[in-house]
């Protein structure tokens, strides 16, 4: 394959840069590109990222054809490469690479209906492959009992055995005989998570691949500059954003499926986008073609207290950012994550106006993120200093003795010629959370996350203390004692996903002390947000718990 390095090192140089000039010699090295392709597989991953950043932030509407032109091309290049080479693209998503990852139920099924023949247990890697045995036990019938419990044949020998010449792939047969047979899907989950099988997922020319997963029918708005987060920040957040949307079912799963891909070709997960709710995902144009969705999860994968959302970045409808946000009473954990090719873009600026969404979304007046997010356990954030791109953005950590070192390096690092801050400090920073607090944001009302756990167990020590032999009469008398503090009529009348609703939160609004003796608006307050957990929409429960000041404020003070 014939080099082109000086258009390829040339691309790197303006890719992020406008102007007609500028455009003009990115289309110029692109056309060199797509008539002499580069050879060496790193080289040729570079370029990749390149294009797909062009593609995202064009400067004009013939660079962004180009750049796709050039992608359409790369399984042709990629095909060209030593199999040896081949290696370095594996779990990159690149058209014509392979992706080898531990994945979810709803995913493996995803992938063995659309992927088909090119999708396929990655059986030499599965150490233990009897733990699938249970799951292939539900739909093995009963002729077959004897020689699958004979010990004769290895799990994978019976697979190959019974599945036949019909199914594309182990994984496509085995997924489709589960489903038949009607399992419950979380019977389901629970034996492939313990089973843990990774899947090999031949991408070739796949428009799923990184190369080619775009959303469909996005238009293309080309830049002329990268925005940067206005000086005050904070002000900006609490801005109402008058540009989201609660998307038509169809057009949410196009967005869902843009979602899962772009993170599953690059060995990603989000449990709302894993689990999503195809009824719930907010569109919010952030405008020059940036977009953000948000999926919120689907209802039989809520949770108690929080709301679990994820989010996809895109821009020009490609995916170059995820991540996932719990909205909590008035705070939010949340975090971001660019993917490697759009890094020096309008991250911070994107970031600022993702926050400002979520408050719109769900009146978060505090945003939390955790220590793995800038190097608690992390050490690509550590080498990416990812702690003072948060830093800068307002966030401050949440202890006096870090808030002293953070203070001491970041005034270091504005010295001129200040050397980058060393991984041991960058280290002793990342040891906790760091918080942004919007105006208005009171103290009461933080909530310390590892007080989730001691709520749950008190809820578990409810249920135990009930005058009842089973839990589920557990739950409902629970639920009838909080319904008469709370001052609730009889519920029958309510949907009976509001009535399970109630019922399952009852053991943890149970634990406030002195429920009656509340106002009847904080009574009121309470009884709507119970049963806004089981509502079509949960953004109506995250918004309904900002207005519960009393039960969480006595739940965050609750111990064993």
């Amino acid at each position: 394959m014939k080099q082109n390095g000086s258009s390829v090192n040339d691309l790197r140089a303006i890719r992020n840069r406008f102007g007609r000039d500028l455009e003009k010699r990115k289309q110029a090295a692109i056309a060199d590109l797509l008539a002499a392709p580069l050879g060496g597989v790193r080289a040729l991953m570079r370029l990749h990222d390149d294009l797909l950043f062009i593609r995202a932030f064009p400067g004009d509407l013939e660079t962004a054809r180009l750049s796709l032109a050039a992608l359409r091309q790369f399984e042709q290049w990629v095909a060209r490469l030593r199999k040896s080479d081949l290696k370095v693209l594996d779990d990159s998503g690149v058209a014509g690479s392979t992706t080898r990852h531990v994945y979810g139920f709803p995913i493996a099924d995803w992938l063995s209906r659309h992927a088909k023949g090119d999708t396929e247990f990655d059986w030499r890697s599965i150490d233990d492959p009897s733990l699938l045995d249970p799951l292939i036990r539900a739909f093995t019938r009963r002729s077959e009992l004897d020689a699958f419990d004979s010990g004769d044949y290895s799990t994978r020998d019976w697979v190959r055995l019974a599945r036949g010449n019909h199914a594309p792939s182990d994984l496509h047969w085995m997924v489709s005989a589960a489903k038949a047979v009607n399992l419950k899907t979380s019977a389901v989950d629970e034996i492939w998570a313990t089973a843990e099988p990774p899947i090999e997922w031949r991408l070739k020319g796949s428009r799923w691949s990184t190369t080619r997963n775009f959303l469909p029918g996005a238009p293309v708005l080309p830049r002329s500059s990268f925005r940067r987060p206005p000086d005050d920040i904070t002000r900006r957040i609490v801005k109402p954003m008058k540009t989201i949307v609660l998307l038509p079912r169809a057009q949410a799963r196009r967005v869902i499926e843009t979602a899962r891909t772009a993170l599953a070709a690059r060995c990603r997960e989000v449990v709302a986008i894993t689990y999503p709710n195809a009824d719930e995902v907010y569109w919010c144009d952030l405008g020059h073609g940036a977009a953000l969705a948000v999926i919120l999860v689907a209802p039989s994968h809520r949770l108690s207290l929080e709301t679990n959302t994820g989010y996809l970045l895109l821009s020009n409808g490609v995916p170059i950012g995820y991540g996932g946000v719990t909205p909590l009473f008035r705070q939010a954990n949340t975090g971001i994550n660019i993917f490697d090719a759009f890094r020096g873009g309008e991250t911070a600026f994107l970031w600022v106006e993702m926050l400002r969404a979520f408050q719109s979304l769900f009146g978060s007046r505090r945003f939390i993120v955790n220590g793995y997010q800038f190097g608690e356990g992390n050490s690509e954030a550590i080498k990416s200093g990812a702690y003072w791109f948060y830093y800068r953005l307002g966030f401050r950590p949440n202890d006096d003795k870090r808030k002293r070192l953070a203070a001491r390096e970041f005034s270091r690092l504005r010295q001129p010629g200040a050397a980058r801050s060393s991984k041991a400090t960058l280290k002793a920073l990342a040891t906790g959370d760091l918080i942004l607090d919007l105006p208005g944001f009171d103290e009461r009302d933080a909530f310390d996350e590892t007080q989730l756990a001691t709520v749950s167990a008190l809820a578990s020590a409810s249920l135990a203390a009930a005058p009842m032999a089973g839990r589920g009469a557990a739950e409902q008398w629970i639920a009838a004692s909080v319904a008469k503090a709370l001052g609730v009529r009889p519920t029958k009348t309510w949907p009976k996903q509001e009535r399970d609703a109630f019922a399952a939160l009852a053991p943890v609004v149970s634990i406030a002390p002195d429920i009656a003796g509340w106002t009847a608006a904080e009574k009121g307050a309470v009884v709507r947000m119970m049963r806004a957990k089981g509502g079509t929409l949960e953004r109506s429960f995250a918004l309904a718990a900002t207005d519960c000041p009393e039960l969480f404020r006595s739940l965050a003070k609750a111990k064993i």
